[in-house]
């Protein structure tokens, strides 16, 4: 304490003085201790606080939690915190499962995206498959083809077979939009002759913008007049890759309405193995950059259009062809028909002047629009007249010059003796092969273009 002691005895004002001090010293000693009393009581208040009733005495700031909430009790606080704990758990589980499902059909997404790595997949579908209970194995087939075109991932490196049992499906399949090394659809049966029925029968099948390789094999087309679309075509190829038609059938009468059995367009392309064509309005037609390659080994009649190139390019084999229509090839706006070598035999059945004329053989060539001839005849009774020639032969259908060409196209002569004056060949705008020359065996050759339809052979 800083009291001042007295220091003699004088009572003055000295004296007073120092007592007064004292006193207010005291005082303020006084008023520091009652208020450090209070705020030690207060503190003591808010650190021990007996409870009502039967519970047990608890500290205060026990029951205050971060943010400053008092609780009555330590229980309430307590019970509260774990009910905010609870609740936080339960929502972060209940986030996490959701996540997990989340990843769990990203997985799936990703899987009917890409599907099993370089894996063999094989669908089956039967006339007593379901598509409701049915897996697409061959023991729980589905009922229909699209059915099972839709259980293939829109990406995948597998090699896709459907299996299709026997009976009728009148539908128009669609494959879309799908990426595989492969994907075909056969019959289960194996089919080689075509002449006849074949057990699975559809009635469309379209590949529209889908890559890979492609094939529909052993399959007769029916219902062609249901087709759906405008365009009624039994297979239907767009901004696809390669298909491969084999085995196929295309045997009910569509001559004179607007069917195709097949069509590809913008830059699909078609190739066929041993398919049979009977009373067909049109067998094939290539649009807009697409490509239909007809197999040799094709075979069919009473059709009417054989291959359309319309923009597109068509190829067909007609030396040799078992295949037989009206119009075996047509070309429409910029496309084109490749056939490879047209030869026909020239022969006295093609004689124009019979009486004159005798011993004609030879060839005649078309390649594309490019026409060669080349004959041997005999003629022992020319005009006098050296401004008269003969008549030799008349040049075939699918093989006579271009109209728009001179009145008349020279061709080349020859013979073994020494030719007259004035000896001469030509070819008139009849396509009448004409000659003047010296009695005995003459020889003629030359080329031409031509704008005939492409002939049947």
């Amino acid at each position: 304490m800083e009291l001042e002691k007295l220091k003699n005895n004088r009572i003055s004002n000295e004296w007073k003085q120092t007592f007064n001090d004292n006193v207010d010293y005291l005082e303020n000693l006084e008023k520091n201790l009652d208020e450090q009393h209070k705020s030690t009581n207060s503190r003591i208040d808010n650190l021990v606080l007996h409870s009502g009733g039967d519970s047990p005495n608890e500290v205060v700031d026990a029951r205050i939690n971060a943010e400053g909430t008092i609780y009555p009790t330590l229980y309430s606080r307590l019970l509260a915190l774990d009910n905010l704990f609870n609740l936080n758990y339960t929502e972060l589980k209940t986030r996490q499962a959701n996540q997990q499902g989340q990843l769990d059909q990203l997985n799936v997404s990703v899987g009917t995206l890409m599907g099993a790595y370089g894996e063999t997949l094989d669908l089956y579908v039967a006339k007593t498959g379901s598509d409701q209970s049915g897996d697409g194995t061959e023991k729980n087939p589905f009922l229909t083809i699209q059915a099972a075109v839709n259980q293939i991932p829109l990406l995948t490196s597998s090699r896709v077979t459907i299996w299709i049992g026997d009976g009728v499906y009148l539908e128009d399949v669609a494959i879309r939009n799908l990426k595989a090394v492969s994907i075909t659809l056969r019959s289960r049966q194996s089919v080689t002759d075509v002449t006849s029925g074949l057990s699975v029968k559809v009635r469309s099948i379209s590949f529209i913008s889908s890559l890979g390789y492609q094939q529909v094999n052993g399959i007769e087309f029916v219902d062609q007049a249901n087709i759906s679309g405008q365009l009624k075509c039994a297979i239907y190829s767009e901004q696809s890759s390669y298909l491969a038609v084999w085995n196929c059938r295309f045997a009910e009468t569509t001559y004179g309405k607007s069917n195709r059995c097949l069509f590809a367009t913008g830059g699909s392309k078609i190739a066929t193995n041993n398919n049979y064509y009977l009373n067909q309005n049109c067998i094939a037609e290539a649009r807009n950059l697409a490509d239909i390659n007809i197999d040799p080994s094709d075979q069919g009649t009473g059709n009417d259009y054989g291959i359309i190139a319309d923009n597109g390019t068509a190829r067909v084999k007609v030396a040799g062809s078992k295949v037989k229509a009206n119009r075996i090839a047509e070309v429409r706006n910029q496309g084109n028909v490749v056939t490879g070598k047209i030869i026909r035999q020239i022969t006295n059945d093609d004689i124009s002047d019979r009486d004159n004329i005798t011993n004609v053989n030879g060839t005649i060539k078309r390649e594309g629009d490019t026409v060669t001839i080349a004959i041997k005849y005999e003629c022992n009774n020319y005009p006098s007249d050296a401004s008269n020639t003969r008549n030799v032969i008349l040049i075939p259908a699918g093989f006579q010059r271009d109209q728009s060409y001179p009145a008349y196209h020279p061709l080349a002569l020859y013979r073994n003796e020494t030719q007259p004056a004035g000896a001469r060949a030509g070819l008139t705008q009849a396509s009448r092969v004409v000659a003047y020359s010296g009695n005995g065996s003459s020889y003629i050759s030359g080329t031409w273009v031509t704008n005939d339809p492409i002939p049947i052979i």
